[in-house]
């Protein structure tokens, strides 16, 4: 029974589809088939195919919109090396979005990508005025190398210890590690493909319904970005790796984009022009999603100087990595220009964004022994490190991260004991008659989890971090 869960658990963080078909002729090594769900998400929709350029119906989201040409803007305020970032008033805003208010409509970028070149976007619901924006980015995974990218015959994932052969059929296995990298078109412009069924996955919160008066984001406009580029939403690189689905098929090779942060540029170009006066942003993500959105923390605050934007993590503590190295360098992250720790390691990054932003909120949610960060973090390749993955490393980093929490102003917890992963979803689903579902409480029964995300959000004085 623990295997079983503790699979469906990765799955439920990397999305489980059908296993891949090559083409044998150097394309897209999926069929069209994609995995849903990343990143806490309930249900694996199916990616389709390419849609019209040209947009269209949105099956339970609304319309799309086609989306202007723009250039995406500077790199604000973040370099590569370390070194001198981009002054944020070079950052260009682009043409706004233009969305009916209270839909949710798909808003194809260009200038953005996903892994298998696809156009990305994002998608919007405006509110009725433009103070407050609320940005939430998907979660799902990551994948850094040939087995967790593009398992194949020539190399399987980790799960399977990088072999040529493997009976497992998940991410990690014969599956990709993380959500969309291999589909040629997860989110087209017409609104179709993934777009409703991962919105459905997150419709159901009660974050994001206008009607309830003790919702602190009712009067936002909610931003849903999409994740399918392997990277935390991180990256601005390319990489080429080699797969052969079956045994008598020729070589293939297919490129893989790591683009979440020229991606971010493009989104927040859009919504800056869209909303240029906005006073609060709240930016925050699960899983991936919520690594994502410490990443760009810098970049939202450059689009929105006059903004107070505040940083909610879920299931996305920023403990030490052993992939660390590799991640940095193959997705080509990039670093807040006066951060001198950052490039050496995640932990570095809590510190440095409490210190050089004391009037924002950082927030973080987490099990205390969160198996899916556990194993992607530290578990040695074989199947049996899936099983077992090594909670105490996790554990004891994640305790020396609470204490990087607690020696700041502005940085609170709030980490609950379990095995699971991902926390967005016990702040209170909406159920069928109309109702909300109990919010997950602490450890001592003396808060729940939307007492501290309302807290995270408004500010409130009795804000505090729990264990």
């Amino acid at each position: 029974m623990k295997s079983r869960l503790l699979l469906a658990g990765l799955a439920l963080a990397v999305a489980c589809g059908a296993p891949p078909v090559g083409t044998g002729e150097g394309g897209h090594p999926d069929s069209g088939v994609g995995g849903g769900g990343g990143g806490g998400a309930s249900d694996a929709g199916a990616g389709g195919g390419g849609g019209q350029p040209d947009g269209g119906s949105v099956d339970d989201a609304g319309t799309s919109e086609d989306a202007g040409r723009g250039d995406a803007g500077e790199d604000a305020g973040l370099s590569a090396d370390g070194g001198a970032a981009s002054d944020a008033g070079t950052f260009d805003a682009g043409p706004p979005i233009i969305a009916p208010v209270g839909v949710w409509t798909w808003i194809p970028v260009p200038g953005s990508e996903c892994a298998s070149g696809a156009m990305a976007g994002i998608g919007i619901n405006r509110a009725s005025a433009d103070d407050d924006l609320f940005i939430f980015l998907q979660g799902g995974g990551a994948c850094w190398n040939q087995g967790t990218c593009v398992p194949s015959l020539l190399q399987f994932g980790p799960v399977c210890d990088y072999g040529t052969a493997c009976l497992w059929n998940v991410p990690g296995g014969q599956q990709p590690t993380s959500v969309f990298v291999t589909h040629p078109d997860p989110f087209p412009a017409d609104g179709g493909g993934a777009f409703p069924s991962e919105l459905r996955a997150i419709a159901s919160s009660s974050a994001l319904d206008r009607s309830r008066p003790d919702n602190p984001f009712r009067a936002a406009t909610f931003v849903f970005v999409p994740y399918c580029t392997g990277d935390l939403h991180g990256g601005r690189a390319e990489k080429t790796y080699q797969y052969k689905y079956g045994l008598f098929d020729p070589v293939s090779t297919y490129r893989v984009r790591f683009s979440g942060a020229k991606n971010m540029d493009a989104y927040l170009a859009r919504l800056r022009a869209t909303l240029p006066n906005a006073r609060r942003v709240w930016l925050t993500g699960s899983s991936a999603g919520g690594y994502g959105a410490t990443l760009n923390y810098e970049r939202v605050a450059a689009a929105f100087p006059q903004a107070e934007v505040h940083l909610l993590a879920d299931s996305a503590p920023f403990v030490p990595s052993v992939h660390w190295p590799e991640w940095r360098d193959t997705w080509g992250l990039e670093f807040p220009a006066g951060c001198a720790d950052c490039d050496a390691g995640l932990p570095g990054w809590p510190p440095y964004l409490a210190a050089a932003h004391p009037q924002r909120r950082l927030g973080l949610l987490s099990y205390d022994r969160d198996q899916v960060i556990a194993w992607f973090f530290y578990a040695p390749p074989g199947a049996g490190n899936v099983l077992n993955p090594p909670f105490s490393t996790f554990t004891n980093n994640l305790l020396t991260l609470e204490g990087v929490y607690d020696g700041t102003q502005n940085a609170k917890y709030f980490v609950v004991p379990g095995e699971a992963h991902v926390l967005w979803g016990d702040y209170g689903q909406v159920l069928s008659d109309g109702g909300v579902a109990a919010s997950r409480r602490s450890r001592d029964g003396g808060t729940t989890v939307k007492a501290f995300i309302d807290g995270w959000a408004l500010g409130d004085a009795g804000w505090q971090s729990t264990r």
